[in-house]
């Protein structure tokens, strides 16, 4: 099976389903693709009885395709997440050295930049704010003022090649930061397409599941293979 190919099969239809409509998955989706699969085989079998019962039979027709797109679109979803995941703990690991660094190099530059009142002003402007954002921007512009302004770093015995490490810190720490902060944003456009996917799916699951259990209400035996799982 071709999930990508089944996916682009109905992707304008998924994209198109109003957000009004949309579901969350109950249950993991590989038991619900699964199920709905299963579900397409039986129900091929009753294909005339469930269309005289008054079926869209195209629901069964469309059940494969439509299955495979919405794993198409989990799979996306979870390796976005899992993505995320590994950002958030790797960001863990590695910001309070990154907050470290910033605040050794504003120790360092207040003293180095006493007496320059200009300088020393820029200083204490990047001291101020807190959170995340702000230590990555901090880093970035110490790197910069230190780099247009070195005399005085050296003469108190700093190392210039810190500011390197800053300007790298801040490259990397961003990224990482954009990636982590998405583990908590439940807006995510591939996680939209596979609630959408889903939805559709179960829109046609469920319709074939009640005029089966319309149509064999006295079989038993058949009217089972129609039961919600």
């Amino acid at each position: 099976m071709d999930y990508q190919n089944d996916f682009e099969t109905w992707k304008e239809k998924i994209k198109a389903l109003s957000l009004s409509k949309v579901k969350l998955p109950n249950q993991p989706i590989d038991k619900i693709t699964a199920s709905a699969e299963t579900l397409a085989v039986e129900s091929l079998k009753d294909r005339e009885e469930l269309a005289k019962a008054g079926l869209n039979v195209t629901f069964i027709d469309e059940i494969p395709s439509l299955s495979g797109a919405t794993r198409y679109c989990q799979a996306n979803w979870m390796s976005e997440y899992q993505a995320r995941q590994e950002a958030q703990k790797e960001w863990l690991e590695q910001s309070p050295a990154a907050y470290d660094l910033r605040d050794e190099m504003l120790h360092h530059f207040s003293f180095a930049f006493r007496n320059n009142v200009a300088v020393k002003k820029k200083v204490m402007r990047i001291r101020e704010g807190g959170g995340h954002a702000d230590m990555i921007q901090d880093l970035l512009e110490l790197a910069v003022l230190g780099e247009k302004n070195q005399d005085p770093l050296t003469k108190i015995g700093f190392d210039l090649t810190s500011l390197q490490n800053a300007r790298a810190t801040s490259y990397a720490m961003s990224e990482l930061l954009a990636v982590s902060n998405g583990s908590k944003d439940e807006s995510s456009p591939n996680k939209l397409l596979r609630d959408k996917a889903y939805t559709l799916l179960m829109e046609r699951v469920s319709s074939i599941r009640e005029c089966g259990r319309y149509v064999f209400w006295k079989n038993e035996e058949r009217r089972n293979k129609y039961l919600n799982d």
